[in-house]
């Protein structure tokens, strides 16, 4: 496990088929609760390419089934560097993948050993070499603020940007408290960079890759021309998705315009027995609320119309946004300091 992730995590031999079965079995009881036209399928939290080809293939074909795959413009799978081999990016494909996510997190050596990453700094170049040689769109994780005893640099993102990779998704280090690095920072052994570095890296993986011709279209991530993540875009507009599987995240819309969060439990066993998972409720206030602050998380920020005047008026004099045909829409600045103004909107909300 990765001393920075807090996914759920399950040891031992994994039992592809009955964990298959789970997941149809969850699919058709909660699918009927889910409307309107499927457009992406995301198989991710955590290492779903060590799934065996068949059963992802399976799972495809029983969404794409319940749920029509017309209007389908993605599927993507999230993988290891060291699982993207020829073979089974050629299944992938072949199983309905389209796209995948392939977590380097980092090219240098020292920040790959301290991240706890099992692949050495070669294996990302060629995991991406060996997706897009199968026709496979492509998207790389990168980490930036790693503490390695060394001034940061930009290299990793510098080194992507430079490949014909269609996506890439920055993000600083983050300390989660369930998390090896979070016991760390506790016990007084981690550091974490001082937050004006982080700020500083932020505007520099920003001004690098705009002047390489990526689009910033959230607050993370970064997209040649066309190639935005469709499933992201999903989340950063409340749109309802199921999620299937262990630790799954949906969102199920209620009539009312309010919605009801839920996430599976994150111990296989209890997924397997059928605890329920849990549920949080939002009034429609509420959703309408999270839709505002976090549509200020991407470029393309909301509606004028949704925020009151004077949240409206007090972005745009603090430098935190521009009015754009209609629409308030967050600065590089804006994007810096977006808890505060996601405190602010859910205040005023």
């Amino acid at each position: 496990m990765c001393p920075y992730c807090d996914f759920a995590v399950a040891t031992g031999a994994p039992d592809h088929e009955r964990y298959l079965e789970a997941i149809l079995a969850e699919l058709d009881s909660r699918a009927a609760r889910f409307s309107g036209s499927l457009v992406s399928i995301y198989l991710g939290g955590g290492t779903p390419s060590l799934w065996r080809p068949d059963c992802i293939a399976r799972a495809i074909a029983a969404i794409r089934s319940r749920f029509g795959g017309e209007q389908l413009q993605e599927v993507t799978i999230e993988a290891n560097p060291t699982d993207c081999t020829a073979q089974a990016c050629a299944d992938w494909r072949a199983a309905g993948v389209t796209r995948v996510s392939i977590g380097v997190q980092s090219l240098a050596a020292d920040e790959l050993v301290a991240l706890g990453r099992d692949h050495r700094f070669g294996d990302g170049p060629a995991a991406l070499q060996a997706v897009l040689a199968a026709g496979l769109a492509t998207s790389c994780d990168a980490i930036v603020g790693t503490p390695v005893g060394r001034a940061p640099d930009l290299g990793t993102v510098q080194a992507l940007s430079a490949t014909a990779v269609d996506h890439l998704s920055v993000y600083e280090l983050t300390i989660e408290d369930r998390t090896a690095f979070g016991a760390r920072v506790k016990a007084g052994r981690m550091t974490p960079l001082d937050e004006d570095v982080l700020a500083e890296l932020y505007v520099a993986v920003d001004a690098h890759l705009t002047a390489a011709g990526f689009e910033h279209y959230e607050i993370s991530s970064y997209a040649r021309p066309g190639k935005r993540a469709v499933h992201n875009s999903l989340y950063w507009r409340c749109a309802p998705f199921l999620g299937l599987g262990v630790g799954a995240a949906s969102l199920e819309l209620t009539g009312d315009g309010g919605g009801v969060r839920q996430t599976n439990p994150r111990r296989v066993a209890d997924y397997y027995t059928g605890v329920a998972p849990e549920s949080v409720v939002s009034s429609p206030a509420e959703l309408a609320a999270e839709r505002a602050w976090l549509g200020m998380r991407t470029s393309d920020g909301v509606a004028e119309d949704v925020l009151p005047a004077a949240i409206a008026g007090w972005l745009v004099a603090e430098g935190l946004a521009t009015r754009r045909t209609g629409r308030i829409c967050p600065t590089r600045r804006g994007f810096l300091l977006a808890n505060r103004i996601a405190a602010r909107i859910a205040e005023a909300l």
